[in-house]
This record gives C-alpha cells, sequence and structure tokens, in this order.
C-alpha cells in the first residue's frame, strides 16, 4: 500500500461495535505494517531516522524486532532514531497501531494516516525541525528576521563550522542574508542566532499571503555537510482589550471554523491537496481562522494555511487526566503532554498562519484546584516555548459548573467502568451535550450564572485569551466586569453566528468567534442531523455516518447557512434563498441546537404541488420582497434585529421564484432566482475539479457529481445509487454523499447521492498517462471523462483548480 493510509475507512461499519456513535459505527483495529528496505553499508556510520507525522493510536515501532519507539498520541509527530540498530543490507521496519478499544469522541482513523519520513545525515548536522525563524522588527518596509539553527555534533572531537543563511521570497527574487563561524564542541548541540535583514519586505496576511524561504547551509572547510531549508512569513501579531486582535497592525475579527481532521469521503487520508481543496473553499466562503479540533493539526493543512492565507487556532488535546472515552489520551496525558506540547510547537513555529494555541478542549479539571495549578503550568511551558504566539483553553462553563471537583471519585469511577467495559465518562457527556441540544433557548442565561464566573475565573487568568465554549451570553457582561480579559468565542453553535456577529464586532475585547463546526465530518453520529416525527435525541443510532453540521457538507459543498454568514459578515451583498425540505412539509421535525432545519437552494419539488413551502430569505437590506412567477408573495423586514433572515409561507406551484433585496427608499440592492427543473429530463453531470493531476502517488481528483435536468438545474429529490468504474493511472479512495444518516461507507464504488450531488475522490499513482472515469445512474445515460495524469506539476500549486468543462450525459 502506498502511504500515508487510513486503515479504518476500508472497515465494515458494525452497529455492534464498541466505538459506536463515536466513530461513525467503524470498529478500528490493530494494524501491522511492515517494510523491508536496503540500507547502504555507510549507514551503519551515520544518523538514521524515521518521523512519523501521525500514526492512530498507541504506535510501537520496531526495527529487525527489536522495539525502538512509538508514541501514544494518534496526533503528535515523533521521531525514531534507526542509527546503531540498522545494519547494511536487508533491514524490516515494522509499525504497529492499536485502536482497538474505544479511544475517541469522533471518527480517529486508523494506522499510519499521516505521512513519513526517512532522515539520514552525517555526526555534524542541523537538527531535525532545527530551523526557526522569527520577525523581530518591521520598520517601514524594511523587516528583521532572526534565525535560529540547532547543529548538533555527534563526533568524538570539535570542530569549528561556518553557517550561511539566506533568505528570499517563495516565489523567486533578491535575497538576504550572513554567515557565521561557530565552533561545536564534541558531542555538543548549540543553537546559533543569525539576524537577517530583509529590504522591501512582503509581508504576510490573509489578504497576500507572501511567504519567505529561508535556508542555511553547514560547512567546513568549503565542504557542505548539511542543508535545511523551511518557509515562514514576515508578519506581526498583537491583542489587547481596546485594538482587539491586530495582524501587521491591522485589527481583524476571526470568523472562524473549528474543523475535526477528517477528509470526509477519503476519511483520515491526510493528502495535501486534501487539506488545500478545504483550506480554499473555506476561505472562499468567508471564514478567515480554523480551529483545529481537537488535536495538533497535519503539516499539510498548516500549509494550505500558509498559502491561502487561513489564520490557525492549533489545539493540544481533548483530554487532560479524566477521560472522555475509557481508553483515550487522557491514560496517558499526564506521562506525555510536555513531549507532545513540544512536538506540536516545532511543527508550528515557522508558519505565520498559526496565531494561538490551544491547551485543552473541555477540561472540566479547569474547575479544580490541581486543574487550575496544571493549567497555568502548560501555559507557562508553551510561552517558554514560543513566546510569539496567544494561547488560550477553550473552556466550557456549563460544564465546569455540573462537572464534579473531586478528582479521587471520578478517578474510582472511571477505573471501575474500565474494569466493566463500562464509559467511564459516559453520564458526564451526556449530560452535557444533550442539555445544551435541549435547553438551546435558555442556555445563553444559564451561562450568565455567578457560578459560571466562579468556575472559569482562576483558569482564565492564566490565559492570554479566554476560551468561551457555548458562551456568547457572556460577552458583553464580561467585557464589562473584566474589560483587561480578551475574549474568543473557541466553539459556538453555527446558528447562533447571524445572531452574535454584530455583538462581536461592537466589543474589541472579543476577537471573534469558532463555530461548531464549519465542515462536516464523520463520527459523533447525526448530534446536527434532523429527524422527523421522533422524539429529541442527541446522538442517533445506526446507520448514523456523519454529524451533520449545517455551514460546508463533507463533501465540500456550501450549504446555505455559509451564504447567510457571508450576508452577516458583510461580505455579500445579494439576497439568498432557502426552501425547506419540501417532502417533510407536513411532518414535526425535532430541532437541535447545532441545526435549527434543513433547507436547500433549490424550487424544484416535482410530485409536490399544493404543498406549503417554507422559504427563509437571507439578506442584509431594510427589506426583502418574494415573488412566485410574478406574483407578489410578501415582504419582510429583514436585518440585524431579524438576524438577517426572514422566513415566508407559499404552496409549492413550478416556475420562478425571485427574492428581492431593497433599501428603505425601495432601491434594488440585489436579487436571487430559483427556477424549477424540468420534470422529463434527468442526466448526470460530472464536473472534475482539474484539468490535470500529477503522477506522485498523493495527489487527488475530485469528481462533483450531480442529478440534473437540460439546464444543470439540480433535481433534489432524484436521489439514487450511482456507480464510478476508474480506468487508466489513478484509483478511487473515496466515493460518498452528505447524507448524515445511511448504512453505505466511502471506500465503495456505488453510493446513493444526496440532494442530487454525490462526490468521487481519485488517488493519482506513479505512472503518467490518463484516467478515464464512467460515471452511471438508473434512467441516465453514463457519463465518461478523461483526465491527463502528468508526469510533472503544470502548475506551481498542484491543488490548482482551474476551470474544465463538465462532461454530461442525458
Amino acid at each position: 500500500m502506498t502511504l500515508p493510509h487510513d486503515a479504518m475507512l476500508f472497515e465494515r461499519r458494525d452497529p455492534n461495535t464498541p466505538n459506536g456513535l463515536n466513530t461513525g459505527y467503524y470498529p478500528g483495529g490493530v494494524y501491522h505494517y511492515s517494510k523491508t528496505f536496503i540500507a547502504p553499508i555507510d549507514w551503519e556510520a551515520r544518523w538514521v531516522a524515521v518521523q512519523f507525522e501521525g500514526v492512530y493510536t498507541r504506535s510501537e515501532v520496531f526495527l529487525n524486532g527489536k522495539r525502538i519507539g512509538g508514541r501514544p498520541s494518534g496526533y503528535a509527530e515523533f521521531l525514531v532514531e534507526l542509527d546503531g540498530l540498522v545494519i547494511g543490507g536487508e533491514n524490516l521496519l515494522e509499525v504497529v497501531a492499536h485502536n482497538d478499544r474505544p479511544g475517541s469522541r469522533w471518527y480517529s482513523g486508523s494506522g499510519i494516516y499521516r505521512p513519513v519520513h526517512l532522515l539520514v545525515g552525517g555526526p555534524l548536522r542541523i537538527a531535525a525541525d532545527g530551523l526557526r525563524v522569527t520577525t523581530t522588527r518591521i520598520d517601514d518596509d524594511t523587516a528583521t528576521v532572526a534565525v535560529d539553527t540547532t547543529v548538533v555534533n555527534d563526533s568524538d572531537t570539535g570542530i569549528t563550522v561556518l553557517l550561511k543563511a539566506a533568505v528570499e521570497p517563495a516565489q523567486g527574487g533578491p535575497s538576504a542574508g550572513g554567515e557565521s563561524t561557530v565552533h561545536l564542541a564534541a558531542g555538543a548541540t548549540h543553537v546559533h542566532t543569525q539576524h537577517v535583514t530583509v529590504p522591501h519586505a512582503l509581508l504576510w496576511s490573509m489578504q497576500t499571503p507572501d511567504l519567505y524561504r529561508c535556508t542555511v547551509q553547514v560547512s567546513c572547510d568549503g565542504g557542505e555537510l548539511d542543508l535545511a531549508r523551511t518557509e515562514f512569513g514576515i508578519r506581526t501579531l498583537t491583542a489587547d482589550a481596546w485594538h482587539g486582535l491586530r495582524i501587521n497592525g491591522e485589527s481583524i475579527k476571526l470568523r472562524g471554523a473549528c474543523i475535526h481532521h477528517d477528509n470526509g469521503p477519503i476519511g483520515a487520508h491526510t493528502l495535501e491537496a486534501a487539506e488545500d481543496r478545504r483550506i480554499r473553499i473555506l476561505k472562499e466562503a468567508g471564514y478567515n481562522a480554523i480551529r483545529s479540533a481537537h488535536n495538533p493539526v497535519s503539516r499539510a493543512t498548516l500549509q494550505a494555511c500558509d498559502r491561502h492565507g487561513m489564520l490557525v487556532m492549533d489545539e493540544l488535546t481533548d483530554v487532560w487526566w479524566r477521560v472522555k472515552q475509557p481508553y483515550d489520551y487522557g491514560l496517558d496525558f499526564e506521562a506525555w503532554w510536555e513531549r507532545d506540547l513540544a512536538a506540536m510547537v516545532a511543527k508550528d513555529f515557522n508558519h505565520p498562519s498559526v496565531i494561538f494555541y490551544s491547551i485543552g478542549n473541555e477540561i472540566a479539571e479547569t474547575a479544580t484546584t490541581r486543574g487550575i495549578r496544571l493549567n497555568r503550568v502548560i501555559a507557562d511551558r508553551t510561552r517558554e516555548l514560543d513566546p510569539t504566539r496567544l494561547i488560550t483553553n477553550g473552556i466550557n462553563g456549563f460544564l465546569n459548573l455540573i462537572a464534579s471537583s473531586d478528582d479521587a471519585r471520578i478517578a474510582a469511577k472511571a477505573e471501575h467502568a474500565r474494569q466493566n467495559g463500562g464509559d467511564p465518562a459516559k453520564n458526564l457527556i451526556a449530560v452535557l451535550n444533550f442539555t445544551m441540544s435541549a435547553l438551546e433557548k435558555v442556555l445563553p442565561t444559564l451561562v450568565r450564572l455567578p457560578q459560571v464566573d466562579q468556575r472559569t475565573r482562576a483558569a482564565y487568568a492564566a490565559l492570554d485569551v479566554a476560551g468561551y465554549n457555548y458562551m456568547a451570553g457572556r460577552y458583553r457582561r464580561d467585557a464589562k466586569q473584566y474589560p483587561e480579559r480578551l475574549i474568543v468565542g473557541t466553539e459556538t453553535n453555527p446558528p447562533d453566528t447571524p445572531r452574535v456577529w454584530h455583538e462581536i464586532e461592537s466589543l474589541p475585547q472579543v476577537l471573534g468567534e469558532f463555530s461548531w463546526t464549519g465542515w462536516d465530518y464523520i463520527g459523533e453520529a447525526g448530534i446536527a442531523a434532523i429527524e422527523y416525527d421522533a422524539p429529541r435525541r442527541l446522538f442517533k443510532p445506526y446507520p448514523a455516518l456523519l454529524a451533520g453540521e449545517p455551514v460546508i457538507d463533507i463533501t465540500g459543498f456550501p450549504q446555505p447557512l455559509a451564504h447567510l454568514n457571508q450576508i452577516a459578515w458583510g461580505l455579500r451583498s445579494d439576497p439568498y434563498i432557502a426552501v425547506e425540505e419540501l417532502q417533510h412539509s407536513n411532518r414535526k421535525r425535532a430541532s437541535n441546537a447545532w441545526r435549527s432545519n434543513i433547507v436547500v437552494h433549490s424550487w424544484s419539488w416535482e410530485g409536490q404541488q399544493g404543498k406549503t413551502a417554507v422559504v427563509e430569505v437571507y439578506a442584509d437590506a431594510p427589506t426583502v420582497e418574494l415573488l412566485l412567477n410574478g406574483r407578489l408573495i410578501g415582504s419582510a423586514a429583514i436585518g440585524v434585529k431579524q438576524a438577517h433572515k426572514a422566513r415566508f409561507e407559499v404552496p409549492y406551484e413550478p416556475g420562478e421564484l425571485i427574492a428581492v433585496a431593497r433599501t428603505r427608499d425601495g432601491v434594488e440592492i440585489g436579487r436571487d432566482v430559483l427556477r424549477s427543473a424540468d420534470p422529463g429530463v434527468l442526466r448526470l453531470l460530472v464536473e472534475p475539479e482539474r484539468e490535470t493531476i500529477t503522477a506522485d502517488g498523493a495527489d487527488l481528483l475530485y469528481l462533483r457529481i450531480a442529478l440534473t435536468d437540460a439546464g444543470g438545474i439540480v433535481r433534489p429529490l432524484a436521489d439514487r445509487p450511482v456507480s464510478v468504474e476508474v480506468d487508466g493511472d489513478a484509483a478511487l479512495l473515496g466515493f460518498g454523499s452528505a447524507q448524515p444518516v445511511t448504512e453505505e461507507a466511502f471506500a465503495t464504488t456505488v453510493h446513493t447521492t444526496y440532494h442530487g450531488r454525490a462526490l468521487a475522490v481519485l488517488r493519482a499513482g506513479r505512472r503518467h498517462g490518463s484516467v478515464t472515469v464512467t460515471v452511471r445512474a438508473d434512467e441516465c445515460a453514463p457519463v465518461t471523462v478523461t483526465v491527463p495524469v502528468c508526469a510533472d506539476p503544470i502548475e506551481t500549486d498542484s491543488a490548482s483548480t482551474r476551470s474544465r468543462p463538465a462532461a454530461v450525459g442525458t
């Protein structure tokens, strides 16, 4: 197989798995990877290591039968040294990942799901991740950067070396630099700092994400001993209660999205093309920041954020010592947190996109004396490792209010549950999430209780920025009570953004928010899925698969709430029409805190004539009108007070539905138009997102599939199974839809559309040529598309999305 590889994606979903709804009913297991390789004889005298970006989970690494390393965390990077053990000739490297017991609250993936790197160096070398660059000063258009290089001398003699540092724009241009002579004693490790002045500096920002490349060469007597390169950005970061968050002196508000690490239909496969696509789509939807929930994000994601100008809050963990699943990271946290924190910081340090470190998520221990003390210890240690970023902790005030402060009782209860096959945190987590969902209308009032302040303020005092999970109801009160406290909404309900955004804008202490979530994900099955004619349930039983979050679906398709957010953020001037699923118009809907309803940007509801359609119109305007087939249905006030939403009811009839936004004087600001599809025509529309892919074993081709009429209007009620057949120099990696409750998985060649849409993802092989994809569905002519697989990238950005004519079949 080709790494990275998510073994869980290819498993059969099991309604009886102990993982249950948390992983979308994927069972997990124990995975054994082995690789035989031939080592040159001179490796026996060199430094050799393997660097793992992530193995899920509790990994063990063996060389020639001897255990040489591993990592309990499935998200922490770690390095295993082979020198002194590798032999010239044939060697066997093995990795075992233990993910056979419940250890995650979401879909984790399994195995070596992130990239692996082989490192070979001499006794005198630059350490792995041993090159760090910091912006120290910006004067007008001139910047000064500090280049810190960690040089290792494993030899038994001292040596004097020359360090040459060069800094140049990543896209090419004049370079700046300097050189220094450094003496290293035998067996010493030395960090040497060089200051480089960069004239006419291009500053990294969200609007202009300009990057630089730093190269450091170590040489002795004219011979090169080692060379290291890294990309970085020149920018400043400040935050205070009067100006809020500032990048290069410019105040910004965080329009943030929490994201899990899975990539939808391809599971947890961490591939650059997938990460780039997700960040690009989030940016196009109006987000300017992501929060990695709830684990260190991948290198590929950080690189994409650097390229696209997306800010990052990187998060250490979801648990401290109190477990939330019987065998989660809480069992290892106290022994490993410091090493895992150091690994996260080392990974993040040179990325200008990273502006926050979050040291935890919904950690009930922060309401205890011991937890308050550890909160400060972790925050201080993070500052020691990297004094240039802001530190927060995503604290849920309601959780702190209801959680026990008796650690001994909690630990005894957890151990008893493990011994008896139970879930040690089931009751607390169930109470928290169900209460938050059931009491969605009164939760803003509950979190204002003085007891919530009492059980959070000590932890907040140790942080640079107070992280508020589901506590938007405290923003204004706490901004007044603690005028110097900086606040960020580390987790907020997606439907709340249009309602609370104007308050966030009015309070400089509130830096912004991160909605849960900006992108749908596998696991926590059904938490945001809508049920009809059923009692309120937090999660859904099998065959629930996805969380069902309402902003961008798991295929990357923006849902109506994404457009409502753009209107609330002031990024969209035209109105937007969304229609509740008409086939369910007479049924009782059980809503929840994460999704208020299911709406579709469509007026194509064949067979539903005469039923009452609930139409929502989103706009930033004094009034909006709704017209059907030229008739005025009604008008309504719309704006900040109405959270930019107006609601109409109208008997459905096919035709043209128009929303017109107007000023107070009646002048049209913009309009949105929906037309009904022709019910007599059904065709497949297949749209490759790329013109070419690269034969590197990791590039991806995304194919958007839709059921439409002859004019390309999607028919949301025409859902049916669609098959995909691949021939050529790529393979089908994942195929799925945004349906949150389905018995179908992603590692199949047949999948049913949802609201008329599906997505197929192909992974390139290593031979250039072409790949041909044939898509079929009942009552539709088959569609075939052919895409070149190139030996060399055509463009610098391998995730380019140049347009390509769609292939259709009527």
